[in-house]
């Protein structure tokens, strides 16, 4: 599965989105446990396991590193 498929999978809203990229960008392993759980609950569960949590988070990283915040958000 690619990265990219990731998003859209995920199915939820910008501003979830926004708090997702934040908390990775930022946060230390338990903050990002906590973001884990709420895309869990978001239901985008299936799709951070089948690529696995540190590719996502480095995807996550590597976007907000090309576009911002905001554009990691909306990808």
């Amino acid at each position: 599965m690619n990265l990219l498929q990731v998003a859209s999978k995920f199915n939820i809203s910008q501003g979830i989105a926004t708090g997702i990229v934040t908390t990775v960008l930022n946060a230390g392993t338990v903050l990002a446990v906590i973001g884990a759980v709420t895309v869990a609950l978001s239901g985008g569960i299936d799709a951070i396991l089948e690529v696995g949590w540190t590719a996502f988070i480095a995807e996550v990283k590597e976007q907000a590193a090309a576009r911002g915040t905001a554009g990691a958000a909306a990808w």
